[in-house]
């Protein structure tokens, strides 16, 4: 499925609810997941728990959460083979923001990102099979 037809059955903060069975590994104010439409097949995703728009919003304690995650989950690209991680975070309202209203942070593996601007018709939803090979594969790297 094309994640455009995908964003357009979300009724609900996608991070907030339905996302529990995806987490990698939480701490009290983060969760590091995977991403379900991926600019890359290890593209992860840190998110903070409480469901916030901005960066500047954020506590030091969920800030010292986000980081910590950043940094595990950049391990674990290592241990998969990839050396090297683009960050990017989704502040605020941004044009053509896929999930408008909860902050998050894309560690995507090597220094490209196919579509930066979103462009949903690109990207493509995991089919069943290929999330729970991933999510397997994944938890090992981070040893969970």
């Amino acid at each position: 499925m094309k994640y455009s037809e995908f964003l357009k059955t979300v009724t609900k903060c996608p991070f907030c609810y339905g996302i529990r069975h995806r987490i990698l590994i939480e701490n009290d104010g983060a969760i590091l997941t995977y991403a379900q439409a991926p600019y890359h097949k290890y593209h992860l995703l840190v998110i903070p728990k409480r469901h916030i728009e901005n960066i500047k919003d954020l506590t030091w304690d969920e800030n010292v959460c986000i980081m910590a995650l950043i940094v595990t989950g950049i391990k674990a690209l290592d241990k998969l083979g990839h050396d090297d991680c683009t960050i990017l975070a989704r502040d605020g309202q941004a044009l053509n923001k896929s999930v408008k209203h909860h902050l998050h942070y894309h560690l995507v593996p090597g220094g490209k990102i196919m579509d930066v601007s979103l462009e949903a018709e690109v990207r493509k939803m995991l089919s069943d099979n290929e999330e729970k090979e991933l999510k397997k594969e994944l938890k090992e790297a981070a040893k969970i």
